[in-house]
């Protein structure tokens, strides 16, 4: 029990507190040790990074402790009046209080430890995420399915393996689930996606454009920013990704388009800054703003492509480029619902299972579906 009351310790709480006030404590910890916030001070961003693997192994192992299964027999706790009493957060100082002397709440503490061990194995596989992995598995078939029908290179396999690998390996390495897992694997599903959907449609200039908004919407879906920051990447995304359609489809004047969009999203913006003004009578909410801006920006885009030089190529490459887009939006979907799902049951995971050994079953379940996927595509349909 020694160990169980560390990690109660190193979540500066008191032996016997509930699931709930460990998540709470979980959360301020890991805000206040987060590397992120020490990012000028390399000395305190490495002492940060010890303390974070410490706080989400404590994590991990007390949630795993206190599975709704084991529940049912609770440690005896003060009355409720008497935990108001008491702080359950340890005071700010080398001393740790002093391990309660009822003999109970170690017999209690006891109880749960035994039940533990005894149907460990009936907990691990009640809470393996079934769902998920074979969500994983059935849209990385539809990804390979997919993939074969249409004659993708050779290449693209590789790309979806390496999207498939790079959220787990980060979850792997880090040994909890985080942002930063979150954001990387979003990154590679945004970049593949958009990868792949741009080759189909516009060639390489076109796939290395909407790679780039892809990464970045990505990076957007995992860290979760604010909402200006949001309607910036979606605008300025946007303009890039149209400027490498008609780049890839051999377009003249395209720097018409970034032109049009700047006086445009500027037109926009100012309105919609004004109308938030007058709705709220005071400076705005942004709201109107930040739609002004984005509207803006595209109707500036798409108008400036079409009166260009070369209007007409334009909409015939839209028009011929119809089924390449329905077949890239595919791959593109497939992807990131794989790569959602794989993170999903990656973060239950990690908490039943060591860091290699997640790595491994999520590895092998993508693999299945992408094997299953081509077998199905070559010898089936």
């Amino acid at each position: 029990m020694d160990e169980i009351n560390q990690y109660y310790k190193i979540l500066e709480l008191e032996p016997g507190a509930t699931l709930e006030e460990i998540k709470e404590a979980y959360r301020d910890l890991a805000f206040v040790w987060h590397p992120d916030r020490f990012i000028h001070n390399t000395r305190l961003q490495a002492k940060a990074q010890i303390r974070l693997k410490e706080i989400n192994e404590a994590y991990r192992k007390l949630r795993y402790f206190l599975s709704s299964s084991q529940q049912q027999v609770a440690p005896t706790r003060p009355t409720p009046s008497q935990t108001r009493s008491t702080l359950h957060r340890y005071p700010p100082s080398s001393q740790s209080p002093q391990r309660p002397r009822n003999s109970n709440t170690n017999h209690g503490f006891q109880q749960v430890y035994v039940q533990t061990h005894t149907r460990q194995a009936n907990s691990i596989t009640s809470n393996i995420p079934w769902g998920s992995l074979i969500g994983t598995f059935l849209f990385y078939t539809m990804t390979a399915w997919v993939l074969v029908i249409s004659k993708s290179p050779v290449w693209s396999w590789a790309v979806v393996e390496g999207v498939a690998w790079m959220g787990i390996t980060v979850l792997a390495i880090e040994g909890s689930s985080s942002q930063r897992c979150w954001a990387i694997a979003m990154l590679g599903a945004g970049g593949g996606a958009g990868w792949i959907a741009g080759n189909y449609v516009g060639g390489i200039t076109t796939a290395l454009a909407w790679a780039i908004v892809g990464s970045i919407l990505g990076v957007i879906a995992g860290t979760e920013p604010k909402a200006r920051t949001v309607a910036a990447v979606v605008t300025i995304g946007g303009v890039i990704a149209l400027l490498g359609f008609l780049a890839g489809k051999g377009a003249e004047n395209i720097l018409l388009v970034v032109v049009g969009s700047i006086i445009w999203s500027t037109g926009g913006f100012i309105f919609g800054t004004i109308v938030d003004a007058v709705i709220t009578s005071k400076n705005g909410t942004g709201v109107c703003s930040m739609l002004g801006f984005v509207l803006g920006a595209w109707v500036g885009a798409w108008s400036a492509a079409w009166n260009s030089t070369r209007s007409h190529k334009v909409a015939i490459a839209l028009v011929s480029a119809g089924p390449h887009v329905i077949i890239g939006s595919w791959v593109a979907i497939s992807i990131v619902a794989g790569v959602i799902a794989q993170m999903l049951a990656g973060d239950k995971l990690i908490e039943l299972f060591h860091g290699f050994f997640t790595f491994l079953i999520l590895a092998i379940i993508s693999g299945l579906g992408l094997g299953f996927g081509w077998w199905l595509s070559t010898n089936i349909i």
